[in-house]
């Protein structure tokens, strides 16, 4: 791929608009710049049925550093967006942007949201974010919240991993996957938790402290039976939330006396799962956590 000028400064805060970050050779067109390459992660994260596009670029010659092949770490200058849509409008396009690498993470890693105007012609940096956007109920963050999600990734880009792109080829990875590695993601369920609930419930994530449940899948993990989510789910006690009944976090086979199936199917504060960035229930996803946990 071909990439960016390496000897072009990098910013110390996000340009005003999106047509500043690179991403387009003509916004007017939509025609993406060279060395852009899209993705979709194999496991998406559910955000109110929006159609959502993303694109990475990485700095000439530079390599993903893959020694952790579940936490990968990317060379200073790598850039990711992802542009949300619904009812065929352009609504917001999020960048993050790796412009350094002091050990402080928000100087090292610039993260917010372009809000696209009506004719979208351009799209503006929202710092605060954007409620209610162009006549959808579509709530843009403000670029703060961006980090109640990602700073549970130490990569900070949370669906660009080797489990969930499956495909690595044309990468260019500091080490390739270990012969046969096979990925539990497969399993469609615990697939939709990894995207939607581990980047909170891992050993990083802000959720940690108050649940010590993992939700989030490794590459080592080859059996469905046996993953940290199962075990730290299924016939697991509550430790901290201990409202409406529930005893367990996931009782096998009985949906309904499952708090994580309870809070999945919720939109209410301090109830639903998860619990930002999303005003709509998933019915699909419902499904597929309730059909997985009948099959405990």
């Amino acid at each position: 791929m071909d990439a960016p000028d390496p000897d072009a400064p990098l910013p110390t805060a996000l340009p005003a608009h999106l047509s500043e970050t690179g991403l387009y050779a003509d916004l007017a067109g939509y025609v993406v710049a060279d060395g852009i390459r899209e993705f979709m992660p194999a496991n998406v994260l559910w955000s109110d049925a929006a159609a959502k596009r993303r694109w990475i670029q990485l700095p000439a010659g530079a390599q993903i550093d893959t020694t952790d092949m579940d936490h990968w770490l990317f060379p200073v200058g790598t850039r990711w967006w992802k542009e949300f849509s619904r009812d065929g409008k352009r609504l917001e396009t999020r960048l993050i942007w790796r412009v350094a690498d002091t050990g402080d993470r928000e100087r090292d890693t610039l993260l917010g949201s372009y809000v696209w105007n009506d004719a979208e012609t351009e799209a503006t940096f929202a710092k605060d974010g954007a409620v209610d956007v162009r006549g959808t109920d579509h709530d843009v963050p403000a670029a703060d919240t961006c980090w109640r999600c990602h700073i549970g990734e130490p990569g900070r880009a949370l669906g660009f991993s080797a489990l969930q792109l499956g495909d690595l080829a044309g990468l260019p990875l500091s080490l390739p996957p270990p012969a046969g590695t096979t990925f539990a993601a497969p399993d469609p369920a615990q697939g939709y938790l990894h995207a939607n609930c581990g980047h909170c419930h891992n050993p990083n994530g802000g959720a940690w402290v108050n649940s010590s449940m993992v939700l989030r899948l490794d590459v080592s993990e080859t059996s469905a039976a046996t993953t940290k989510i199962v075990q730290t789910t299924v016939g697991v006690d509550l430790q901290q939330w201990l409202g409406h009944g529930y005893t367990k976090r996931i009782v096998a086979g009985d949906p309904a006396n499952s708090a994580l199936w309870f809070r999945t199917t919720q939109r209410t504060v301090n109830l639903q799962m998860p619990p930002i960035a999303t005003e709509h229930v998933d019915p699909a996803g419902m499904e597929l956590l309730r059909t997985w946990i009948q099959s405990l």
